[in-house]
């Protein structure tokens, strides 16, 4: 396959994402990394840990590109000057050799192959105490889950490789493994990582991956295992599975939900994180960890970009503050002042016009200081999530954000338990326990009771839509496992057009801002042509590519 290279190699990087201190400044000083042999690493432990940090940069950001991930659903339209970067996606216009996510399986065999490697040579590592020994494996057991989740989620069905392939078995052609066995390997890998891994690291080691840690991503993979797109038989016992999972974690005791919603993305120090399960950690130094999302995505008015503009779509998905929907009789929603009384997870996640910002009230009516000629805001709106409002990117053009990018954090774990255990049995105690802890959070009132399956499925939905609004890919693969995105990805995307009168009266109409095509083939990926060209036996080719 294309991704093997033509020799051994092992890289190690002293990963910036980690702001460990366990290794001696003497240890450091002593000679520089990239001059130690292979023989001298696995001879010493410290190295070894320091091979393992690699696979940390293995996870995947969301600050990366100037687009989130959530820039292809119905939550995020981005500026006209960003649209050609996503068009692919949001026009399905590619194909088996222009899509989007061609170097996935490329780059991701290639970690595959450094993690293969790296626990063969632990396995047996004299240097290693049997302590160390679990831990390294551990971690590095996750990371090839993690991985090959990405793979099986994107492209279906892949081969599985478990070993480092030597040169002269470089021209293997490995079939490809199907999409049921691939989760269930990818679930017993962290199910063993679980136990190979400690509870929770000394204090100067924060930042490593928990026994917890590994459980939460299972409820994940499993909750896309149980689902429509994986599950078209509906069958209970996956949705249970997915739910025994979920409330493992919850059992340990080890996550909770922080005091205020915006804690988990806002606060650096991460002793007082106990919500954030994984993230993509940035130190803000120059040339190393750092990204320009509160440039990017400030808006125009205050030096920013306004890159990512959530839509009318998820506006109307806020509640007002008494649980009721904006449409339902009794909210209170007024349309000539829409986005007063809503959800407080709307404040603390979009900017809208009279928002306080940095100082001064947002201005996203027509010429206001928000609304430039030059790529505007296409809806209307701002974000607000993910920035840091006392960070002035405007000081120091050589100083950008250092706010990290969380991949995953307990609510997840709670609305994952909720809809496994509600599709699994029905919306018991301990569904609403789940959804009503989150809502007790962002201070909303309770969820009704007497609510019957589907209608707890609804709440479910909705609450994981507006709870985890534009973090990951977390829309994309809901609306792709529940199989509901060639519907509801295959239309138009709104905003609003705010006209401010002399006497200061405001009008809003809806406009078109965006638009979107997803059809059946877009569930899932093309193979690469060029692996298929190499490989004949990744045939056949994903249904409609």
């Amino acid at each position: 396959m294309n991704f093997i290279p033509s020799k051994y190699t092992t890289t190690i990087i002293l990963a910036g994402l980690l702001s460990m201190s366990s290794c001696k400044k003497d240890f450091l000083d002593r000679k520089p990394l990239n001059l130690i042999s292979e023989a001298s690493l696995w001879e010493d432990p410290e190295l070894i840990k320091l091979s393992v940090n690699e696979f940390y940069n293995f996870m995947n950001s969301g600050f990366t590109a100037t687009s989130l991930p959530a820039a292809i659903t119905d939550d995020i339209q981005v500026i006209g000057s960003e649209e050609s970067k996503i068009s692919g996606y949001l026009t399905g216009d590619f194909n088996a050799i222009t899509f989007p996510q061609k170097n996935l399986w490329k780059d991701s065999y290639a970690q595959i192959r450094k993690i293969n490697y790296f626990l063969e040579r632990a396995e047996t590592a004299p240097a290693l105490n049997p302590a160390q020994r679990k831990e390294m494996l551990g971690q590095a057991r996750f990371f090839r889950a993690f991985v090959y989740f990405q793979l099986f989620s994107s492209f279906k069905e892949v081969p599985l490789l478990l070993k480092a392939q030597p040169v002269e078995e470089s021209q293997d052609k490995p079939f490809k493994t199907s999409q049921q066995d691939g989760v269930a390997f990818i679930a017993a890998e962290l199910a063993q990582a679980a136990e190979e891994l400690p509870a929770s690291w000394a204090n100067t080691e924060y930042g490593r991956i928990t026994s917890a840690a590994a459980q939460a991503f299972q409820s994940r993979v499993l909750l896309w295992a149980a689902s429509a797109l994986n599950n078209p038989a509906n069958s209970a016992d996956k949705w249970q599975a997915a739910a025994d999972a979920a409330k493992k974690v919850m059992n340990t005791g080890y996550y909770s939900l922080q005091a205020d919603y915006n804690d988990p993305f806002l606060k650096k120090n991460v002793l007082v994180k106990p919500e954030v399960i994984l993230e993509f950690r940035y130190n803000g130094l120059k040339g190393e960890k750092q990204h320009s999302f509160d440039k990017n995505n400030s808006p125009a008015g205050y030096g920013g970009k306004g890159t990512n503009s959530p839509t009318q779509e998820i506006v109307d998905e806020y509640e007002m503050k008494n649980g009721k929907m904006i449409g339902e009789s009794g909210s209170g929603y007024l349309a000539s002042d829409p986005y007063v009384g809503r959800d407080p997870r709307f404040e603390k996640s979009v900017l809208y016009n009279n928002a306080s910002f940095k100082g001064r009230a947002v201005e996203t009516f027509a010429k206001g200081k928000d609304m430039p000629t030059s790529n505007p805001t296409p809806t209307g709106f701002y974000i607000r999530k993910f920035i840091a409002e006392d960070f002035d990117y405007n000081k120091d053009v050589n100083v950008t954000s250092s706010t990290n990018w969380v991949i995953m954090r307990f609510a997840e774990v709670l609305l994952n338990y909720a809809e496994a255990q509600n599709e699994a049995i029905g919306p018991d105690a301990t569904v609403y326990q789940a959804i009503n802890d989150i809502r007790k959070r962002a201070k909303m009132p309770e969820l009704p009771t007497g609510l019957s399956q589907p209608e707890m499925r609804a709440k479910i939905r909705h609450e994981r839509r507006i709870e985890l609004a534009f973090e990951d890919q977390t829309r994309y693969n809901d609306l792709r496992r529940w199989k509901e995105a060639a519907n509801i990805l295959n239309k138009s995307v709104n905003g609003v057009t705010i006209t401010k009168a002399t006497n200061g009266s405001l009008t809003f109409a809806s406009k078109k801002s965006g638009s979107r095509v997803f059809t059946d083939k877009n569930y899932w990926q093309p193979i690469p042509l060029t692996e298929i060209a190499t490989n004949p036996n990744l045939k056949p080719q994903n249904e409609g590519w």
